[in-house]
Formats: structure tokens, C-alpha cells, sequence
């Protein structure tokens, strides 16, 4: 075996070419770590014999350079088409967490909701297990702890089960393989990059051409002329157990460093760079890290709309990168760039998520906590209407969301339709009094195309359930075929139609075992996220695009510019995460027992994989070319971020470091150094100003209440839309409704207590509270018919309205010395015409004590709904003052007192000048133009 290092590509494949001479057709066998440096040294090969390849797509470029050239492959690829090609009777990985949820079914113990969650990380385990080549007792032995001794039951249930059915797993698979292979017509084994750590099927790969004395050449990223570089400590604790540190030899070619970021990579960690004579090296420092992710991806667009470079030459690299995809592929879409990350899963496309829902209502988790057979609430619904799958259901789309609360506890298919006729009820009986109700927009023909699309929803998904045992492919196609024949379902997109072709093509692999149709619908979300399937096609269109990847996948490649993102503590170096059930002291034994590798002790594979990280952070720096930019944000999620330590080592590099006899810290130094820059200043010519919208005059004659006076001084804004938009005047929150409802059902109580109390007096205060709860049963025979909501909320609505009555009843008592008092339903009302407006007030409840009569307003909350919030103090206050001030005007304009006319004036006045200005603050939570008033800002919000 023959260690050859030079951390420069170009290197690797100048060997290459001058010792492989791939006409010749000699057999070699290539296996590169990651599917990146894969595609690289697959068009290194391609420009040897360009003519060969010309025209021709990935796959058969792959295919011809294998059967007559060299076999180039990721190392799992490699195992993957060893057992195609095998006739061994292979399980999928899919099809192995089959027989694990079998297993935990059948056994009590694991049996339930906590072990079944867990199936996809036991799978990985027993796979990750059977890869390893040991034996039962051998795997028991790694840990004595009772849930590993659990875990290993369970295995062993596993093995015997594979036994049984006469099939291997993809581990044993391999192991197999790499056993038994007949290696012999290769001629040599090239491992070309870094596996960090070497793991039993690598180990076993490189034993078999020991064993055959076939020659091995290592490539290693390693600068060989750096003698003790920290970064290539991991390296080296990993190959020197095969090859002695002294006998590797450097392959790397003289060359010259011409800008500063050449030089950083070729002396961090060990030297200094004297002169800092260009800006190809910067460290950016943002507030958040949305804007940090915004302006890399500007300035990505920015370098290729100016021809600075291509797209393929730009790689944004950070930690987690398919976390961040996403939100990379839709920044790049508003700058106008493409960006080498796979396509949204079929699971996050509206067609994807309606089937995965329709699949969802029989194997949702909740069913087996609540012993029900199928699950149907307002949220798979939600998804069903806006993915568009069901034909003629995106009219209910708008309608819906204003219904929405009513349906909130509804769990089953007949909840929904009970719900839905006591709605259609409910329409039937309503008046204008409840004008604010979501159901006063809607008629009831709505509601039966409601009811109807849920029959159809429910006949759909029973009828996809329902098949016979058959294979992972058979299950999809007769998936695809229903979809596409059905009457109730729309046309597939023809984009999502080719891609589940594709994967049902790719299940091929998944037909050696039988599955019912629960188990599959069990796993139509994973089939519908895994990229798995949907491997890239074309390489010359990959090369058109920028590049989103980890620092782990940037060995032996080249980038004119790199963006080293999310540079902070918590990102760099990378933590190892375990996954249970497999921890650190399993892993290493592992290693120990079945590589030629060995850790001591947990400890020592801890140090091992900051090794790891700091190589990593090498291969980013030896990677740029041109320029490195190096972002880090202070603030994410609202918490407080520090830059990576590897900032230090940096900022060293270029002669500085922090002085214990000053409190400048490193960024301040770096800054004064002209290294770090702040990317959140404002250029000083970018004024970011609110337009206000334009409004219109209210009409003339319009009739403006006592209550919306209370409106305008919470929010003239709101007053504005309560006058403009009433067809959004809805209340459709739980919050709402359930205040609205409070309201109605404190009106019609107040009634029934005038018929059973004309006269209410403190002697007879015990009786009366003792009466209350019939009182609002009385009353809620009349109202609930309008409020079908969820007994939890109606029973909150009851307790509310009943400390609102005895609140009425006390204030009543307590006006005056009179300890009692004669109630009656009589109105009292005005009505004044100022300037275009006429203003109107009324007070329903007449109170006549014996030498005074006072009214009550007990219809007038409906609009406000509360002056109560529990925000802090100043809110409280404001709202206190707008609820006094309220009463004093109603109080004084029904009596007629010049001091009401007075301040009608002052509204009259500030309403006829387009005055609304918005004001924010607690009572936006009862306000129904949330939705239209942040609408509106997001549209009239502009940079001059």
C-alpha cells in the first residue's frame, strides 16, 4: 500500500494521467469518498479521451468508463452495484425497517408509540451493525447497559427473522461481498481522498488486495513539506496504522502563492504571512443570519451578472447544508441564480403533500395513542385544500379559513360532518344581529360543497389504503394509477407525474419483500422526501450552478470563490451527534475491533474528530482560489452568537492576536486590520421610509356609533377598515369567536334575567346568583346553536359570560344608596347630524331606582369585543382610559349633554380629513384586520 500527498488536485490527477494510461483498458478499481469529488475525477477522465465521451449523458458516460476503462465509484455506490450485480437476495434499507417494525409489533416491550418512533434510528443501527461483520456476541459485548442489551435482543430477532426469509440486508450484503468478490481482474485499488475515520468496509476492501498483493495507492489532501501541521493530525491518527508516517511520499508540485488566500491556506495553523497586499481574504460580520445568508447570495449574483466568474466556480459552504438549502434556493431565485441543491421534495410540492395526506388520516401516529382506526382534522384538511388535488375544491379554499375554528376538535370523518350540519343550521336560523359571524358571508350551498368534498376525500383515501399485500414498487404503481384514473382527483403536474415514475423505477430495488398497504403508507413521507431517488442526471447541467455543500465534501476541489457561512462557536469545529441507540463507546469499540485503527478511550475519538473539524477548515481555505469570504452572524433565533475560535487561529496567521493588557478583542483588532468588516451598515444614501397608503374619504351620511368612536381611539386605522371592508369584518379565530360568542350570550342572558328579576334587590343577591347558571343554560339553548365550537371553548364562553353577569348585577347594586332596583328593557337613543357624519348611541337596559333612572348598554361589545388585555402595564392603562372615556361619551351623548356634542365635533373634524393614522399596540389582538392591515404595510413600505 502507497501513501502519495499533495494537497493540490491537479496534482492527484498529473499522476493519473501519467500513470494510468486508461486506453490501455487496464481494470482499476476508483473509489472516491463523496459523490462530489466523484463527478470531478469522472470529467478528469472524460477530457483523457474526450472523443470517447462525446455527446453523451452521465450515465453513459459512467457506464462506458466502467466496462472499458476504469471502475470510478463513491464508495457505497460501489457496494450497491456489487449487489445488483450479485444474485444474493438483498433487502432495501426500506424494506429492512419493514421487518424492524414487524419485530417491535411482536415483542410487548417495544410494542407501543415510543419504540415504533424510533424505527428509522434502530434500523440505521442494525444495518450500521451487519456492515460491521461481527458476530452477535461480539456486538453484545460492546456495552453491558440493559437498553443495549434490549437493542441486541432485538437484533438478534433480526437476524433470525432474515435467516428465516431467506434474504440478507444491505450490510450483510457487503460484508459478504467484500469478502468473497473475485477482486482478481482488477490490476490496482486507488482510494483517492480522505476517510476519515476508515471504516470495516473500507478495511476490508483494502485487506482483500493485500491479500492478493494487488498495489494500493492512497491520495491524501496532506502538505508533506509542513512538518507537525495540526490539521493533519486526523490523517495521520487514521493511515498510519496501514502505512508508516515515514514511507508517504509528496507528490505536490512547486508552485507559487500568489494572493492572500493562497498563502492563508498554505500557512495556518503553523506560520504567518508577512504582507497583506490584497482583499482576497474577508470576514464579514451581520446581525442576524437571514441577512447574512441575503447578502451572500447577492453577492454570488453580483460576481456572475459582472462576468467575474461562473456560477460553477463559486461554492457557499457551511455546516448543515441541507438545512439551509432551501432557504438558499429561494433567495437564489429572487437574485436570479441557480443553485447546484436538489429539487424541493415531492413531500413539499402541493400534490405531494395532498397524497402524503391522504395516506396520513390511517397512519398517523395519533391513532394508536387514541385506539381510533383513521385521524381527520382541520390540519391534514388544510393541507388537502391548498395542495389542489381534490378536483373542484379550491373555491372552499377562502370560505374555509373563515370556518376553520369551528372545526378545530374535530378528529374523525363523522365529527366533520356532524359539525357541518349543525353550521348549516346555524345559517338557517341567522339574523343581522350577527353580522360579525364568518357564517353571515357564506351560503349554504358552500356548506353542502364542504360536506361533499370531505365524502370524496374520505372515499379517496379508504380506497388508497385498501390493497393487497404486494411490493414496494407493485404498491406505488397502483398508487400512480388510481391517482391518475381517478374522477375526484385533479391532473397530476407534469412534473410531479415523471418524478414519481422515477422513484417507482428506483423501488425496483425494493421487490424482495411483501408489504399490506399500511406498511407502505407508513413510509410515503420518507419515499416522497428521499432524494435517494432522484439522483442526478445530468452532469454538464449541474456544472451550471453554485454549489451549497458542508465543509467535509470540499477535499481535492477548486472554487474561485467560497462563502464560508455561519462561521460561530456553536458551528465550528463540527460536533459529532449520536444518535441513539449508538454512542461514542460503541462507535469506538467498533472501530477498534474491526480496523486496524485504535482509540483508547472515548476520549481520544473526541480529540480525534476536532482533528477531523480542523482538517476540514483547511480544505474550505486550500479550495479558494480567488477569494475567501468568511461570514459569521451575531444573533440567530434572538440568541446571542460568538465567532468560531478558528477566527483566532486567523487572525494569527496574519501577526495578530489579543493582549491580556487590553480589552480590544480579536474582531476589534481584525477590524483595525481591515480584515473584518460589518455587512449590516446602511449606506448612508438609502433612506428607508413608510409611505402611508392611499386613503379615500369615508362617504357621506355615513353613520358612524358611540362603539366605533371607542375603534377609532383604540386604532383610527381599524376604524377606517371596520368602515371600508366589511366584507372582511369577519370574526374567524377561536379567540374571537369565543369573545363573540361571550357577547351574544351575555346579551341574551341579561334578557332572561329581566324576566325572572324585574326587581333585584341586595336581600335577594344569594337567589339571584344561585339562579345564574339556569339563567345561562336558558340563554345558551337560544345562542350555542350559532357557535358549534368545541365544548372545551364553549365551556370557557359559559364561565366568562357568568362573572360578567355578576359583575352587572353588583355595579347595578352599588350606584346608589338604594339597595335595590326595577330592570327593564327599554332604549335609550340618540342621533345628531355633524358635518356629513351622523353620529348615533344607544343604551338597552333601563334601571329605575327611586330617585333615579340609569341605563345600561348590553349590545355594544359585539364590535369591541373586550377592553381587558394581559400586556404589560402601559397597555393595561390605555386601555383602561379608552374604556372609561367610551362610557362617558356613550353615557353623556344618550343624555344629551352639550360636553358629547362637543367632543363629536373633534372626531367629525379629524374623520373628514382622512385621518387614520395606524396605531399598534393589545388591541390588535381583537382587531379582524390583522391579515389586510400587514397586507397592506408589506405593499406601501418602500426604499427611496
Amino acid at each position: 500500500m502507497k501513501i502519495l500527498c499533495s494537497p493540490n488536485t491537479e496534482d492527484i490527477e498529473t499522476w493519473l494521467k501519467k500513470h494510468i494510461d486508461i486506453t490501455k483498458k487496464r481494470k482499476i478499481l476508483h473509489i472516491v469518498p463523496t459523490l462530489i469529488l466523484y463527478r470531478r475525477r469522472l470529467q478528469s477522465y472524460k477530457s483523457t479521451v474526450p472523443n470517447e465521451f462525446y455527446g453523451l449523458k452521465l450515465k453513459e458516460i459512467e457506464q462506458k468508463l466502467r466496462q472499458k476503462y476504469v471502475d470510478l465509484y463513491e464508495m457505497d455506490q460501489f457496494l450497491q452495484e456489487l449487489i445488483i450485480k450479485s444474485n444474493l437476495t438483498v433487502l432495501s434499507k426500506r424494506e429492512s425497517s419493514i421487518i424492524v417494525e414487524r419485530i417491535l409489533q411482536q415483542n410487548e416491550t417495544t410494542n407501543n408509540l415510543a419504540w415504533k418512533s424510533s424505527i428509522q434510528e434502530i434500523t440505521d443501527c442494525f444495518l450500521m451493525l451487519s456492515q460491521t461483520g461481527l458476530n452477535i456476541q461480539e456486538i453484545r459485548n460492546l456495552d453491558q447497559t440493559p437498553s443495549w442489551q434490549t437493542i441486541c435482543d432485538l437484533y438478534e430477532t433480526y437476524l433470525n427473522e432474515l435467516i428465516k426469509q431467506n434474504v440478507l440486508d444491505f450490510g450483510q450484503a457487503s460484508i459478504k461481498l467484500l469478502q468473497e468478490h473475485d477482486f482478481r481482474d482488477f490490476e490496482m485499488l486507488i482510494l483517492d481522498g480522505a476517510f476519515l475515520p476508515i471504516l470495516s468496509k473500507h478495511h476490508l476492501l483494502i485487506d482483500r488486495f493485500n491479500a492478493l498483493n494487488k498495489p494500493i495507492v492512497c491520495f491524501l489532501p496532506v502538505d508533506l513539506d509542513v512538518k507537525d501541521h495540526p490539521a493533519f493530525e486526523a490523517i495521520k491518527t487514521t493511515y498510519q496504522n496501514y502505512v508508516a508516517f515515514s514511507k508517504w511520499q509528496s507528490i505536490k508540485s512547486e508552485e507559487k502563492k500568489h494572493n492572500v488566500v493562497e498563502k492563508l491556506s498554505s500557512s495556518i495553523f503553523h506560520s504567518k504571512i508577512d504582507e497583506v497586499d490584497d482583499l482576497s481574504v474577508q470576514i464579514v460580520r451581520f446581525t442576524s443570519a437571514e441577512e447574512e445568508l441575503d447578502r451572500i447570495v447577492e453577492r454570488a449574483a453580483q460576481l456572475i451578472h459582472h462576468k467575474m466568474t461562473t456560477a460553477n466556480k463559486i461554492a457557499i459552504v457551511t455546516p448543515n447544508p441541507m438545512e439551509l438549502r432551501p432557504i438558499v434556493r429561494e433567495l437564489s431565485e429572487i437574485y436570479g441564480l441557480v443553485v447546484e441543491a436538489p429539487d424541493r421534495p415531492l413531500i413539499q410540492l402541493p400534490h405531494g403533500r395532498g397524497i402524503n395526506n391522504l395516506f396520513k388520516i390511517y397512519t398517523d401516529d395519533r391513532l394508536e395513542a387514541f385506539n381510533i382506526d383513521h385521524i381527520f382534522d382541520v390540519n391534514i384538511f388544510t393541507e388537502l385544500l391548498h395542495s389542489k388535488l381534490i378536483k373542484n375544491s379550491e373555491s372552499l379554499i377562502e370560505p374555509f379559513e373563515k370556518l376553520k375554528v369551528f372545526f378545530e376538535d374535530c378528529q374523525s370523518f363523522a365529527d366533520w360532518y356532524f359539525t357541518i350540519e349543525q353550521l348549516i343550521n346555524a345559517k338557517e336560523q341567522l339574523t343581522e344581529n350577527f353580522s360579525y359571524h364568518p357564517l353571515f358571508y357564506i351560503d349554504k350551498q358552500t356548506l353542502i360543497h364542504l360536506k361533499e368534498t370531505i365524502e370524496i376525500i374520505e372515499k379517496v383515501s379508504s380506497d388508497l389504503i385498501s390493497d393487497k399485500e404486494t411490493t414496494f414498487q407493485d404498491h406505488m404503481t397502483h398508487m400512480i394509477s388510481y391517482i391518475k384514473n381517478s374522477p375526484f382527483i385533479n391532473d397530476l403536474d407534469s412534473e410531479i407525474e415523471s418524478r414519481l415514475l422515477k422513484i417507482t423505477n428506483q423501488l425496483s430495488l425494493h421487490r424482495q419483500l411483501t408489504i399490506n398497504r399500511v406498511e407502505f403508507a407508513r413510509r410515503i413521507h420518507a419515499i416522497l422526501t428521499d432524494k435517494g431517488f432522484e439522483l442526478e442526471e445530468n452532469i454538464q447541467k449541474q456544472l451550471d450552478k453554485i454549489l451549497v455543500t458542508g465543509p467535509n465534501n470540499i477535499e481535492f476541489q477548486e472554487y474561485d470563490y467560497i462563502f464560508l457561512a455561519r462561521f460561530t462557536q456553536n458551528m465550528y469545529p463540527d460536533v459529532v451527534n449520536y444518535k441513539w441507540p449508538i454512542t461514542s463507546t460503541i462507535e469506538r469499540k467498533i472501530l477498534n475491533q474491526t480496523t486496524k485503527q485504535h482509540f483508547p478511550n472515548d476520549t481520544s475519538l473526541i480529540h480525534y474528530y476536532l482533528d477531523r473539524s480542523m482538517y476540514y477548515f483547511y480544505i474550505v481555505l486550500n479550495a479558494a482560489k480567488k477569494n475567501l469570504t468568511i461570514t459569521y452572524s451575531k444573533f440567530e433565533n434572538g440568541i446571542e452568537l460568538t465567532p468560531s475560535h478558528y477566527l483566532n487561529d486567523i487572525a494569527e496567521t496574519f501577526g495578530i492576536e489579543e493582549s491580556e493588557n487590553s480589552k480590544e478583542t480579536i474582531e476589534d483588532l481584525l477590524i483595525k486590520a481591515g480584515l473584518l468588516f460589518e455587512g449590516s451598515i446602511i449606506p448612508h444614501n438609502i433612506k428607508i421610509s413608510q409611505k402611508l397608503p392611499q386613503i379615500k374619504p369615508l362617504d357621506e351620511n355615513e353613520i358612524i356609533t358611540i362603539e366605533d368612536i371607542a375603534i377609532y381611539e383604540f386604532c383610527p386605522r381599524r376604524f377606517y377598515y371596520e368602515k371600508t371592508l366589511s366584507h372582511e369584518r369577519v370574526y374567524s379565530t377561536i379567540f374571537h369567536i369565543q369573545n363573540f360568542a361571550i357577547s351574544c350570550l351575555h346579551e341574551e342572558a341579561i334578557t332572561k334575567l329581566v324576566e325572572k328579576f324585574p326587581t333585584i334587590s341586595a336581600d335577594d343577591l344569594n337567589r339571584i346568583e344561585r339562579t345564574i347558571p339556569t339563567i345561562i343554560d336558558e340563554a345558551e339553548s337560544k345562542i350555542k346553536v350559532f357557535f358549534p365550537i368545541g365544548q372545551r371553548f364553549w365551556e370557557d364562553v359559559k364561565i366568562k359570560t357568568k362573572v360578567h353577569l355578576l359583575n352587572l348585577i353588583e355595579r347595578i347594586l352599588s350606584q346608589t344608596d338604594h339597595k335595590y332596583a326595577n330592570l327593564s328593557l327599554k332604549t335609550q337613543s340618540h342621533q345628531i347630524k355633524i358635518g356629513p357624519y351622523t353620529f348615533y348611541g344607544e343604551r338597552q337596559l333601563q334601571v329605575n331606582y327611586p330617585t333615579s333612572t340609569h341605563y345600561y348598554a348590553i349590545k355594544n361589545m359585539k364590535k369591541i369585543l373586550s377592553f381587558h388585555t394581559n400586556e404589560h402595564w402601559d397597555e393595561q392603562k390605555r386601555l383602561k382610559e379608552i374604556k372609561n372615556n367610551y362610557f362617558n361619551l356613550l353615557s353623556n351623548f344618550c343624555r344629551k349633554e352639550s360636553v358629547a356634542e362637543s367632543s363629536l365635533h373633534y372626531y367629525a373634524e379629524k374623520i373628514a380629513l382622512s385621518d387614520f393614522p395606524k396605531r399598534t399596540g393589545a388591541h390588535c389582538n381583537y382587531c379582524v384586520f390583522q391579515n389586510a392591515c400587514r397586507e397592506k404595510e408589506i405593499h406601501e413600505n418602500e426604499v427611496d
